[in-house]
């Protein structure tokens, strides 16, 4: 079995409708992304949440990719959780984005979103 770990991105999140834009660098010691998935303290703030997301300058999810497209709620087993479609090199490559807030009410802020990357074969 490989070895697996999971890289998470912290993104703080102060007011409502405000727009993030977050770097981080993969795990140097890992050579390929093989899943991502998001989270947000309060489901209820996923509606009208979007991230723009590089790996490496390419793009894998284009402005205003709707989270809610690489979220799950809890009845979603751990390992089914990410988004498998991912398929990138690791090896210590950029990863950029812009995360925006979608300004649903009755949300608390500031908050803190998570990125989720998982990465495999340790070097």
């Amino acid at each position: 079995m490989a070895d697996i770990k999971y890289q998470i991105i912290k993104i703080p999140v102060a007011a409502a409708g405000e727009s993030v834009k977050f770097s981080a660098d993969t795990d140097k010691l890992f050579s390929k992304i093989t899943g991502l998935s998001a989270s947000l303290p309060d489901e209820k703030a996923i509606p009208g949440c979007t991230l723009e997301l590089k790996i490496a300058d390419k793009e894998i999810f284009p402005e205003e990719w709707e989270l809610k497209m690489i979220t799950c709620n809890q009845s979603v087993t751990p390992n089914d959780r990410f988004f498998a479609s991912v398929q990138e090199e690791a090896h210590g490559n950029r990863v950029d984005g812009r995360f925006t807030d979608g300004s649903v009410p009755g949300i608390t802020y500031p908050y803190l979103a998570k990125i989720y990357l998982r990465l495999e074969g340790k070097i």
